[in-house]
């Protein structure tokens, strides 16, 4: 695994993070938040209050290990100490350029950095990581959708070979899958290749955490390679959309918020046009027979879900409630993302890459893929594709830029937050 030259920062080099005063404020707002709420606790228990403590408790266990790395405690070097208490990194570093210092004093000042300096980058990206908040939908379970894109028949074959690494992916690591709905062009196979040409498949992924997982996967995934249909050997450059969806229960109940016209999960009924048809295509002695196939256009977003799988009516309306509550809660969420987005581009110039952007690149002659968010490169593509270790090696890396961008936003979050108290 390689990472190239035009990747994010945290990719080409291993130099400490800068340690941000902002971050460090916030934590320590967080902690202080965290010990009156354990105080109050103690007079009288209260079940919100408890959970409350528990959101705060790794933020506050994260600062408490970087502060204790950045002091030094009196019994060490007693002559480095201030009387009765520490004596942090900070300090020890004026000291040591202190042209008054001895060189006594100078030499035990060196050692005590060298001996705790070296942790703090790792205790400050823990600070980090704990000051991010958690995706509301990481617990959930998903929807995978993946549709082509430019590259007419080529770009729905490579449907199929994302849809096959992704069940590959799930067996792999015990994540339970099943084919929602898979729908194929009116020449299904090409008359040249034995492949099929898939227009839509989505693949449910029903274990807890899945979405939290294969999140990082949204986006346009690009293959350059030489169609089975081509006859002159040349290479050509197709691509699939990958939609990654929380899928909820079919009853919300109030925790989701199904009947609150104020969650993100509700849905007025009466914006819901129901269409009913008969099954079309491929599928035994059901199609075309029956009104088993539901399409449900959610009007004020003009989003449509079509699912015709099932034999039975019941279970198809269920489903496609189910992938259209999906879309639009991811709709809703997104759309405040972007508008934070734009504000920290003002503040700071942070920007977002949106599931539109061309994120992975499959190249068969060279048997590479390089995702273009992290910059990681993996010259094993028969692995990836058949859900290996090298595609685990491509996530992990998305996962971490994600924290870089999302460690940005705090920071971008915490600038903006100062920049306005200082304009009152």
């Amino acid at each position: 695994m390689r990472f190239s030259a035009n990747s994010d920062a945290r990719f080409q080099s291993t130099a400490a993070p800068k340690i941000s005063s902002s971050l460090i404020g916030r934590a320590q707002a967080i902690a202080a938040e965290h010990d009156k709420l354990t105080q109050q606790i103690q007079h009288e228990y209260n079940g919100q209050i408890a959970r409350k403590i528990g959101e705060l408790s790794p933020v506050t266990n994260a600062l408490k290990e970087w502060q204790s790395a950045d002091k030094v405690t009196s019994r060490r070097n007693p002559s480095l100490s201030k009387p009765n208490n520490f004596q942090s990194i900070t300090e020890l570093r004026q000291l040591l350029h202190d042209p008054s210092t001895d060189a006594e004093l100078r030499s035990l000042a060196s050692e005590e950095i060298e001996q705790h300096s070296s942790r703090l980058p790792n205790l400050f990206s823990a600070i980090q990581s704990s000051l991010i908040p958690p995706d509301p939908f990481a617990a959930l379970p998903c929807l995978l959708e993946i549709r082509p894109g430019a590259g007419g028949s080529e770009a729905g074959i490579f449907v199929g070979d994302l849809l096959r690494m992704y069940q590959a992916f799930c067996k792999r690591h015990s994540l339970h899958s099943t084919l929602v709905k898979l729908d194929s062009s009116s020449a299904s196979k090409s008359s040249k290749s034995n492949l099929e040409d898939i227009q839509e498949a989505i693949l449910e992924i029903a274990t807890p955490g899945a979405y939290g997982i294969l999140q990082c996967e949204a986006g346009v995934h690009r293959v350059q390679r030489v169609p089975a249909t081509e006859t002159q050997g040349r290479t050509h450059t197709s691509a699939a959309s990958v939609l990654v969806l929380p899928s909820f229960p079919d009853q919300g109940g109030e925790e989701l918020g199904f009947d609150d016209p104020n969650s993100d999960y509700y849905i007025s009924p009466s914006d819901v046009r129901t269409d009913v048809m008969r099954a079309r295509g491929a599928g035994g002695q059901h199609v075309n027979t029956t009104d088993s196939a539901i399409r449900l256009t959610h009007i004020p977003t003009s989003t449509v879900v079509a699912i015709q799988d099932g034999r039975s009516q019941h279970k198809n309306r269920q489903k496609a409630w189910q992938v259209l509550r999906a879309k639009i809660a991811q709709m809703r969420r997104e759309a405040r993302e972007e508008e934070k987005a734009k504000l920290r581009v003002s503040v700071v110039g942070v920007a977002r890459m949106g599931r539109g952007d061309k994120v992975r690149t499959y190249n068969w002659g060279q048997q590479r893929v390089t995702d273009h968010r992290s910059g990681c490169t993996v010259n094993s593509l028969d692995d990836v594709l058949e859900g290996g270790g090298s595609l685990d090696e491509v996530m992990e890396s998305v996962r971490e830029w994600h924290k870089e961008r999302d460690v940005q936003a705090l920071v971008a979050d915490e600038e903006a937050a100062a920049k306005r108290e200082r304009g009152k």
